[in-house]
């Protein structure tokens, strides 16, 4: 027997957690954080047997650094990519939390006892503990990520981290040959609709930014450190326009290139990276608002980083543009941006004139992908985690004949 409690991720997006227990061993899946609210799991202790990342994103690894702090004492395991871009984004997130006048969840000592600990796993392999074992298998989403396979007892249990079935110039698909899955722990972040054609949607991005320069203006991406910046800094970089990137997207594309086997095409970054003008100081960004241009820059849901400083030169210029193409958490800057028409941060609430457009490039699969890989891989049982539609999800896979259930936080079920 083994059980299965959700410490977070349930009927939510992100803050992920889920502890398997059997006679064999205490595993932990993810402990994350709500970057919004700064909502935490539930505590699972500190009498773990290992606690297993997917990949780098705050809403699955910024809890991490806690259970060193409370005493936890043995290894974390991810990909070599997943620690590298992990180690930056917690720092990131102690330096934030400071800046807003909030206490650290954790300090960067933590962090270090974090990754003095860290354990690498590969796509493919096995680790065994007593006569439980965990393997990790590529999962798309961003470079290193992971979806888990545990198995203990004669059962099977699959857990996706977050997933992408389709391939992209940054990172190949995720694997789908699961066979014989007891259960299947899915994300289904977009359970609830599908995403547009996704090389009919960069073809239309590309037309945005070719018009703004045309135009003698600037286009302004926000966008996501890990993942997003790299996929753009590649799609954009052929157009032949002036291409600068700021804030950490740079320390994070620096880190990916130093592991190209998770990259489905490295020397295509790289070159697109090298061509890319690096923004170091402020005195560069006065002077690059000043001409045409493509400026990528943190942070994605525009809530600090630089392109807070960007907004308030060109929020008023009706030939520059805001093109935004990554997910908006409630409350956040660009969410509030994106269902209102303003732009409120700090000080500042203003109806931008810029031209404003949003991209879908999620890095999630969606629905039709999820339910065929449901339908292929023909799991006995499926749990969803991380996703706000997740019981109208469950109602419709039941309708098909699965036995699916959203469970709620501090949930527990056995196996």
């Amino acid at each position: 027997m083994v059980g299965i409690t959700f410490l977070g991720g349930a009927r939510e997006v992100g803050r992920m957690g889920i502890l398997l227990e059997s006679r064999e061993s205490r595993i932990l899946w993810e402990y994350g954080v709500n970057v919004q609210t700064m909502d935490v799991p539930t505590d699972p202790g500190t009498n773990l047997d290992g606690v297993f990342v997917t990949h780098a994103h705050l809403d699955h690894s910024g809890c991490v650094p806690v259970l060193y702090k409370e005493g936890y004492k043995g290894n974390v395991y991810a990909t070599p990519p997943t620690f590298e871009l992990m180690s930056l984004l917690l720092r990131d997130a102690v330096k934030v939390q400071k800046k807003k006048g909030l206490q650290p969840q954790f300090l960067p000592h933590d962090i270090e006892k974090t990754e003095r600990m860290r354990k690498t796993i590969k796509f493919g392999q096995t680790l065994e503990f007593g006569r439980d074992s965990v393997t990790a298998y590529s999962a798309g989403h961003i470079p290193g990520a992971a979806s888990y396979l545990f198995e203990s007892e004669g059962k099977r249990i699959l857990f996706t981290g977050d997933i992408k079935f389709i391939g992209t110039k940054l990172v190949g698909p995720a694997f789908s040959g699961y066979k014989d899955i007891d259960v299947l722990i899915t994300e289904s972040t977009y359970s609830y609709k599908n995403h547009p054609d996704r090389e009919e949607t960069l073809d239309k991005l590309r037309e945005a930014v070719q018009e703004t320069l045309y135009n003698n203006g600037i286009a302004l991406l926000p966008a996501f450190a890990v993942g997003r910046t790299q996929e753009l800094l590649i799609n954009l970089s052929d157009l032949g326009f002036s291409i600068y990137l700021d804030g950490m997207g740079i320390e994070a594309t620096d880190r990916m290139l130093a592991h190209p086997k998770y990259l489905s095409n490295p020397s295509l970054l790289r070159r697109a990276f090298s061509r890319a003008h690096k923004i170091e100081r402020q005195s560069e960004r006065n002077r690059i608002v000043k001409k045409p241009c493509v400026i990528i820059t943190t942070a994605g849901m525009m809530n600090g980083g630089p392109v807070s400083f960007y907004m308030k030169k060109l929020h008023d210029r009706e030939d520059c543009s805001l093109l935004l193409t990554g997910y908006m958490v409630e409350g956040t800057v660009g969410r509030t941006l994106m269902d209102t028409g303003r732009y409120m941060n700090g000080e500042i609430d203003v109806e931008p004139k810029m031209r404003m457009e949003f991209f879908d490039l999620s890095a999630h699969t969606d629905r039709q992908h999820i339910i065929e890989f449901i339908e292929k891989t023909e799991p006995k049982r499926i749990m969803l985690v991380h996703g706000d539609h997740n019981p109208e999800f469950e109602k419709f896979l039941r309708s098909r004949g699965f036995d699916a259930h959203a469970p709620r936080m501090g949930e527990s079920v056995e196996v």
